[in-house]
C-alpha cells in the first residue's frame, strides 16, 4: 500500500487531526492528514486531493521528504511525506474529530499513529530546514 501524509507548518506549529472514534484503524489517535494514493495518481496529486477531501483546505506541496517504507499497524506501507503550505480554506471536520496546532516539542503529549510519529520525528530532526528560528 502507498500513502501520503502532509505536515502543514505555520508559525513553527504543525496542524494535526484526531481520527474518528469509528475508524477501524487507529481510532482516536492523532495524525498528519493524508491517505491512500489511488491507482494512476502521483503522490503530489494525492496529497492535494487528500487535504481537500479531509479538511477542505487547498494546499501546495512545498517539500517532498524522501519516501520510505514504514510499518503501520498491520503491514508494511510505502509512505510519501510532504511539508505543505496553505493556499486557502478553513479546516472542516470531514474525517477528523478535532484539529489542533501543536509545536514539535509537544509530540510526546499526543497519541499519534505509528507512521505520523515517525514522520514528525523526521521533521523535528530537520527543524532548521522547515521552520523559522525563534526570534
Amino acid at each position: 500500500m502507498k500513502i501520503v501524509c502532509g505536515a502543514l507548518i505555520d508559525e513553527n506549529k504543525v496542524l494535526i487531526g484526531q481520527r474518528l472514534q469509528s475508524d477501524t484503524i487507529c481510532p482516536n489517535q492523532w495524525e498528519l492528514p493524508g491517505g491512500k494514493i489511488e491507482e494512476g495518481e502521483t503522490p503530489y496529486n494525492a496529497i492535494k486531493r487528500e487535504w481537500k477531501e479531509e479538511l477542505d483546505i487547498d494546499i501546495w506541496p512545498y517539500y517532498s521528504i524522501p519516501e520510505r517504507e514504514m510499518f503501520g499497524v498491520t503491514k508494511s506501507i510505502m509512505v510519501y511525506p510532504y511539508i505543505i503550505k496553505y493556499k486557502s480554506g478553513k479546516p472542516k471536520l470531514n474525517d477528523h474529530q478535532k484539529v489542533r496546532w501543536i509545536t514539535l516539542d509537544e509530540i510526546n503529549d499526543y497519541d499519534f499513529t505509528p507512521i505520523t510519529k515517525k514522520v514528525l520525528y523526521i521533521i523535528k530532526g530537520s527543524y532548521n530546514l522547515f521552520l523559522r528560528e525563534p526570534d
